[in-house]
């Protein structure tokens, strides 16, 4: 979503730039610069705190890794094919002045934007999935295990192919066949940043959409609508292509996709729709990443909504639109924290643990199920560590890569 956002003058026509013009090299060093950012980012949390065994088994993937391609991928896909999108004129004369030049150079041009077009707004995503389909359904493992297996088996399908003979097993997450984040994966993994693509386009093209509560209101209707639709079309291909996250599935990435558009749709309907309480104080943005109605704060608090509420209210909002600021520097604190604490042994039980673990077993999974104490525990470290943090930077700091 932050794409378009960030380069925003690809979606306006020449006219429209300011002095200097549109440097097209600058965006492609800044997406460069910032994908092999943070590529290095997960390969450093992969190998904190760079112990023996983590260096000789360094996973050359990962959620960060994989963040990276996907940005670099889609980022292109977008600086190469946004003209598509301009008025045809690009804010200067047509060539409907010019007959003889229309003649020569007009259907060209037509058919290279229709084409360029076709695949930014769809042809990229069923590219992608086209591909994996087709590499993986007709892929059959040489391993003597796999010879009777029949139907996509994680353990012996393409991607575990590919990973254990490009780096080995040593090096795929926990030593598996295949790695969660692996090569084949990643294909269908940058669907899901083209569809936060296609939002933050909507946002950056369709202003007037956002600008005011009841158009934001009728814009989630929309949202909501496209992603149960996408979840629902996710579902139905899961009955032949079955939804996993390991091997990221089209039909998982469909259901993702549906889930964080109505997901999305939700938070915007809070913050800027004006069912959140809005802080008094000007400055302030609404939902993450998009700004109250796109940099304008919405005033105002639900009716029927006490002081003290409202002002607890507004705490929780600033406290996660700061968090939304800043996803990435809490996403590496946290592997740091975690990691941390799970490298420092202690005495439990007349046994050895981690103090993380330990954390979760004191006075938590003694009384409740593991799942449930896992799940109280990383709350617990949400609200007093993480969500204090945010609270720091709630005057509007952003820590950016």
């Amino acid at each position: 979503m932050a794409i378009p956002v960030s380069m925003s003058a690809f979606l306006r026509p020449p006219a429209a730039h300011p002095p200097g013009g549109l440097h097209r090299r600058t965006h492609l060093l800044r997406i460069a610069r910032r994908a092999v950012l943070l590529y290095a980012i997960g390969t450093f949390l992969g190998v904190y705190p760079f112990l023996p065994e983590l260096v000789d088994h360094l996973r050359f993937t990962g959620v960060l890794q994989r963040l990276g391609v996907v940005y670099l991928v889609v980022s292109l896909l977008y600086i190469t094919c946004a003209w598509s999108l301009l008025q045809a004129d690009g804010g200067r004369k047509t060539l409907q002045d010019e007959p003889a030049a229309a003649a020569r150079v007009g259907r060209p041009r037509r058919s290279g934007r229709l084409l360029a077009r076709m695949f930014l707004l769809g042809g990229f995503p069923l590219l992608c999935a086209g591909l994996w389909i087709a590499a993986t359904y007709t892929f059959h493992n040489p391993w003597p295990e796999c010879a009777g297996v029949r139907g996509l088996a994680a353990d012996c399908s393409l991607q575990a192919y590919v990973d254990t003979s490009v780096w080995g097993v040593g090096h795929n997450f926990d030593g598996a066949k295949f790695d969660p984040e692996g090569l084949v994966s990643t294909l269908v993994a940058a669907v899901n940043c083209w569809a936060g693509l296609m939002v933050g386009m909507d946002i950056v093209r369709n202003k007037p959409h956002y600008s005011t509560v009841a158009a934001v209101r009728r814009r989630v209707v929309l949202l909501i609508a496209t992603g149960t639709a996408c979840a629902a079309a996710g579902d139905v291909l899961g009955l032949a292509i079955p939804i996993g996250k390991h091997l990221w599935t089209p039909s998982y990435a469909l259901v993702a996709i549906g889930i964080m558009t109505a997901g999305f749709a939700l938070v915007l309907l809070a913050f800027d729709g004006k069912l959140w309480p809005a802080p008094d104080h000007p400055g302030d943005i609404g939902a993450a990443g998009t700004g109250s109605s796109l940099g304008r704060r919405v005033p105002g608090a639900p009716a029927g909504v006490s002081g003290a509420i409202r002002r607890g209210l507004v705490l929780v909002g600033e406290t996660l639109v700061a968090l939304g600021r800043n996803p990435l520097f809490f996403y590496a604190l946290s592997e740091l924290v975690i990691t941390t604490l799970n490298y420092i042994p202690v005495q439990y039980h007349g046994r050895e643990e981690s103090v993380w673990t330990v954390g979760a077993g004191l006075g938590l999974a003694s009384g409740m199920p593991g799942p449930l104490a896992s799940m109280v525990w990383a709350t617990l470290w949400l609200l007093l560590f993480y969500a204090f943090l945010a609270r720091l930077l709630v005057a509007g700091w952003y820590i950016r890569v």
